[in-house]
């Protein structure tokens, strides 16, 4: 009996000394997650393990349960679980300087800017959810402020990628999907989408619907975000990933750290500058690395999306966002979120 107890003691204790060997990342199902998926393909080694989540409440119930050490999502994201308290201990320790976050809209529309799309029918979305209160949402109003409106000057549905996508191709009212409010009787104009979904349904549009209306990048995310010297104009530091001061703090996991990080970099690298065959081969790892991991969420990353993304440089990740850009990240974050978050946050590696 005594044996018995002991082997068992032995099994959890170990197996929980397991556990502790990886890093243990959430995400969603979005372009966060590419680099890792790239960096876990050429090294299975790496210690790092995937927590797939469909939205951001699931997140934090992850992080107040203890079942995760970091988060990949947009830095604005990660800043407003710490500003609002639902994960203070995050500190952000990379930042990808992204491009290709659009409205896209029909064509026959003419669509140029924000103002525009005053009184319009839109659609927010995120790859699993809607995106309401998270890094969709989140832009997206701080794109509406920067034009000088707010939610009340547009009529805003919150869709999973795949059911907006729905809506879009038949030019359907946005109440004949049930997530819309009964009261928006009139179709979408447009929906902000960041790549490769932007790519994905300008594809699927190029073939015209009955009523001729294809769809297009009409306005650049990028474009309406000026006065930030730290990068260009065509950039964004969108993309970030974040760890608990715990793991951080904590000198036994350091190494681990940076190995995870300097892989993440790399592969990020690797995305940014491939062409040709080489993004295929990039494009198939991240299609079925999406697949594998977020099979139970029902969503399509086709290869050729991917492929085309990466091919036209629409899909950056520029892996060089250092301290130096500290003061403007900074800035763009508290413009997005409402509010600075704390000194400690930044953890730039």
């Amino acid at each position: 009996m005594l044996k018995n107890i002991f082997f068992f003691i032995c099994v959890f204790f170990f197996t929980d000394l397991f556990a502790q060997d990886k890093l243990r990342i959430a995400s969603t199902p979005n372009p966060n997650i590419f680099p890792l998926l790239v960096a876990l393909s050429d090294d299975p080694t790496l210690p790092v393990e995937i927590v797939p989540v469909a939205r951001s409440t699931e997140v934090d119930l992850k992080f107040s349960k203890g079942q995760v050490d970091g988060l990949l999502a947009m830095t604005y994201t990660i800043a407003e679980k710490v500003t609002s308290g639902k994960v203070p201990d995050l500190r952000l320790v990379y930042v990808a300087l992204w491009k290709s976050f659009d409205e896209i809209t029909y064509k026959q529309d003419h669509i140029r800017s924000f103002s525009d799309l005053r009184g319009k029918g839109l659609i927010v979305a995120g790859p699993t959810s809607g995106g309401e209160n998270g890094g969709p949402d989140l832009i997206f109003q701080a794109a509406l402020k920067r034009s000088g409106m707010t939610m009340s000057d547009v009529h805003v549905c919150y869709l999973p990628v795949m059911e907006a996508g729905k809506l879009l191709k038949t030019h359907a009212p946005l109440n004949s999907n049930s997530q819309c409010d009964a009261s928006l009787t009139m179709p979408a104009s447009g929906i902000s989408l960041v790549e490769p979904a932007a790519t994905g349904l300008v594809m699927q549009m190029m073939i015209p619907i009955p009523w001729g209306q294809s769809m297009e990048r009409s306005i650049s995310f990028e474009s309406i975000f000026t006065g930030f010297s730290a990068w260009p104009q065509d950039q964004l530091p969108h993309g970030g990933l974040s760890l608990l001061g715990v793991v951080l703090d904590n000198p036994e996991k350091s190494q681990m750290v940076n190995r995870v990080l300097t892989a993440y970099k790399l592969a990020a690298k690797k995305i940014s500058s491939a062409k040709g065959f080489s993004a295929f081969l990039i494009a198939r790892t991240i299609s079925e690395g999406i697949k594998k991991n977020f099979q139970a969420y029902n969503l399509e990353l086709p290869v050729s999306v991917v492929t085309v993304a990466i091919d036209q440089g629409d899909l950056l990740f520029r892996a060089d966002a250092t301290t130096d850009m500290e003061i403007d990240i900074n800035r763009f974050i508290t413009e997005v979120v409402g509010s600075a978050p704390p000194k400690g946050f930044y953890a730039l590696h």
